[in-house]
């Protein structure tokens, strides 16, 4: 199997997938009305911006958290990561170091509200950590 930064293309595939999934429960089964609330928006707006999209919806929906994977990947790589309690460590660390103080900027400069700051941050977070955990999962069993 061809490895991309020490990582399976079949283990960045299916963490992209995953990724993809944590994000359709936080904002389409868990907490969707909250997070319309919290961008101001109505599930009207939000219905007639998917139609506008359409099928490129879903594909860039799955390009940016396989863009994001392959650099999970990459900094595993870099750092050594080679177990899942390692890997883990690394997803949390740039989702808390990282994700967190960029997310921030859309609620100190554009006075995003908190809540929906807040949303993303979780999907990034429960998104890198479970990235990294598959990642490390497959390090040496391919």
């Amino acid at each position: 199997m061809p490895k991309i930064f020490g990582s399976s293309l079949l283990a960045i595939v299916i963490a992209a997938v995953v990724f993809y999934m944590v994000g359709f429960l936080i904002f389409g089964v868990l907490f969707g009305e909250l997070w319309l609330e919290q961008v101001g928006m109505t599930e009207e707006e939000a219905l007639a911006r998917n139609a506008q999209l359409g099928a490129m919806m879903f594909v860039w929906g799955f390009v940016m958290p396989l863009i994001q994977v392959v650099g999970l990947a990459w900094i595993m790589n870099h750092v050594g990561a080679s177990d899942i309690g390692t890997s883990i460590k690394v997803g949390a660390t740039i989702a808390v170091f990282i994700a967190l103080p960029i997310l921030g900027y859309n609620w100190v400069y554009e006075g995003r509200a908190a809540g929906a700051v807040g949303l993303d941050f979780v999907h990034l977070l429960v998104g890198y950590v479970v990235s990294c955990a598959i990642l490390g999962f497959f390090r040496g069993r391919d």
